[in-house]
């Protein structure tokens, strides 16, 4: 029973430990996954700028020619990428959903199991030692009545069967 307590506790810390862990790399990667978001968004904006000043040179009827010969205007290169950014964008979004959703996950778990441990104060683990020390002294005193018994046995000649 101790040891079962006692293997329970350790991978309980050692679950709490790698928990923390992991919160904090996910805390890390949901900061940069916001940092290039927000990046992204500067980037958006810059090319709506873009965007307006191509669509009036569009207007103006500027064009400009595809490596395959064709015609093709600055709107729809813009287009082009303002598509790649907003499947980007949301890319991000949907991570950073994710990200922070298993950070809430964790953060919960690491809530309860540090409240489990909570509820074991020093005087149970002194128990648990106490209780540890018994165990050593009672497999000593068991091993000391088998070989007595192995002795008494021989003298009267009677099989010796150890799971007794």
């Amino acid at each position: 029973m101790y040891n079962e307590l006692q293997k329970r506790y350790v991978k309980e810390t050692k679950t709490n430990k790698e928990q923390s862990k992991a919160i904090k790399n996910l805390t890390i990667k949901i900061n940069e996954l916001e940092h290039n978001l927000q990046e992204q968004r500067q980037r958006i904006e810059q090319l709506e700028c873009k965007k307006v000043s191509w669509k009036t040179s569009a207007v103006s009827g500027k064009r400009s020619q595809t490596p395959e010969g064709g015609v093709t205007s600055h709107r729809d290169i813009s287009e082009k990428k303002e598509s790649c950014c907003s499947r980007y964008l949301e890319l991000l979004l949907k991570e950073i959903k994710k990200l922070k959703k298993e950070n809430g996950k964790l953060s919960t778990e690491k809530r309860a199991l540090k409240n489990e441990l909570a509820g074991l104060d020093k005087g149970f683990f002194e128990e648990v030692e106490d209780l540890k020390h018994a165990v050593q002294e009672s497999v000593k005193l068991n091993n000391e009545y088998e070989k007595c018994l192995k002795q008494i046995s021989v003298i009267y000649g009677l099989p010796f069967t150890a799971h007794l």
